[in-house]
């Protein structure tokens, strides 16, 4: 059996994605499970400047990054409002947990983001 490089599993996932990429719900879907996972990591104890650490907050700031992008405020209203301000305090407790600010409360962002999850999940 043949070990697949790291650049063709990233091929084949681009020619048979795990969900439909034109389907926006998908994709909001999947950038919401992506950053409830790497908040979970985060919330979870991944040690302060190891890989994983880096690899899950460059994750949780590129999600919430996209999350706040895809947010359409004329037509969303209050809600988006309301998303933009949840997705902006988990990537501030993000940022400060970078820091090592003690301060960081990256457990409440991981729970709110896994309540949105849920959400989500049931439209």
């Amino acid at each position: 059996m043949s070990m697949l490089s790291p650049a063709e599993v990233y091929q084949r996932q681009q020619k048979n994605p795990a969900f439909d990429v034109d389907n926006s719900h998908h994709l909001i879907k999947a950038t919401l499970e992506y950053l409830t996972r790497s908040l979970g990591a985060l919330s979870h104890g991944a040690e302060r400047g190891s890989e994983p650490f880096n690899t899950h907050t460059a994750r949780v700031l590129m999600s919430v990054y996209v999350l706040q992008s895809s947010l359409d405020f004329e037509r969303g209203g209050d809600i988006s409002t309301n998303l933009f301000q949840l997705y902006e305090y988990t990537r501030q407790q993000a940022l400060k947990l970078m820091r090592g600010d003690e301060t960081s409360r990256i457990d409440q962002a991981y729970y709110s983001m896994t309540e949105i999850l849920d959400a989500w999940q049931q439209i």
